[in-house]
């Protein structure tokens, strides 16, 4: 039996923000996802640049393109940086750029442990992620189970798990390692997933 880890029990700061968008919003967002099914695709690692398939680590289907949506929900994400640094105790560094994308998630798919800061981006223009944004958006009544972000403690040996709540924002630093657990849709309609925007503010 190995000797407990001294960081056992230290875990990143996070934050939960319910209603981030609204209902009226949230619904539009979840409607353009949906009306987008033929145009996700297989979620890809990054690897020096060059994206791969690896169903082991990783199966789930991602939009890069969110339209009309893209700006505001970047304007909104950038407005709490400052205050979520100085909740995370983190240096304040002008964001230098953002990636963002809508991730959606069917019956048996999954994000094995990761870190989103050694998960490709230095391989991507602007600076490396420091904040990761995640807003969760589903078909209610909720049609799927399991799903939840795992976090996990410096030591590797504790986690929390946080629900997939329609509607909520969850941010945390993007060096804290997590993962997303299984989902179970039995009747594996798309619209049934599990719908969530990743956001990454770089610098």
């Amino acid at each position: 039996m190995s000797e407990p880890s001294f960081l056992a029990g230290w875990f990143l700061p996070h934050r939960i923000l319910p209603d981030w968008l609204g209902e009226a919003q949230a619904a539009r967002l979840l409607a353009y996802s949906l009306a987008a099914e033929a145009r996700f695709t297989p979620t890809r690692l990054n690897d020096h640049g060059a994206g791969r398939l690896d169903e082991v680590v990783r199966q789930s289907a991602v939009l890069k393109d969110l339209g009309a949506f893209a700006g505001p929900l970047r304007r909104k994400a950038l407005a709490l940086q400052a205050g979520l640094e100085t909740a995370f105790d983190m240096q304040h560094t002008p964001a230098n750029s953002t990636q963002i994308e809508m991730v959606a998630h069917g019956d048996g798919a999954f994000y094995r442990p990761h870190t989103d800061t050694y998960t490709g981006d230095e391989y991507t223009p602007g600076g490396r992620r420091r904040l990761t944004m995640v807003y969760y958006l589903h078909r209610r009544p909720r049609r799927f189970t399991g799903g939840r972000l795992r976090m996990f403690d410096r030591g590797g040996e504790q986690s929390i798990e946080i629900e997939p709540t329609h509607d909520s924002l969850l941010v945390f630093p993007s060096s804290a390692r997590h993962e997303v657990e299984t989902i179970s849709c039995p009747g594996g309609a798309f619209a049934d997933g599990r719908f969530a925007v990743n956001i990454w503010l770089c610098g």
